[in-house]
C-alpha cells in the first residue's frame, strides 16, 4: 500500500499573477502605474540603496 502525504483542504494556495495583464487601460490603477513608471522621477530614492558592492538586489 503506498504512503500518501496527508491532504489538508484548509491550506493556502499560491497563484501566479502577472500584474501587467491585470492593469486595464483607462482605469485608475493603470493611470497610477503609468505615472510612477513613466512620468515621475524617482531617482531621489536611489541614495537610500548602497548595495553596489554586495548585498541583496532591490526592485526599482
Amino acid at each position: 500500500m503506498p504512503k500518501f502525504k496527508p491532504y489538508d483542504c484548509n491550506q493556502s494556495a499560491m497563484i501566479v499573477i502577472n500584474y501587467e495583464d491585470q492593469l486595464q487601460s483607462g482605469t485608475f490603477e493603470h493611470a497610477i502605474h503609468h505615472l510612477i513608471d513613466k512620468r515621475i522621477d524617482l531617482s531621489a530614492f536611489d541614495v537610500h540603496y548602497q548595495n553596489d558592492d554586495g548585498g541583496r538586489p532591490v526592485y526599482e
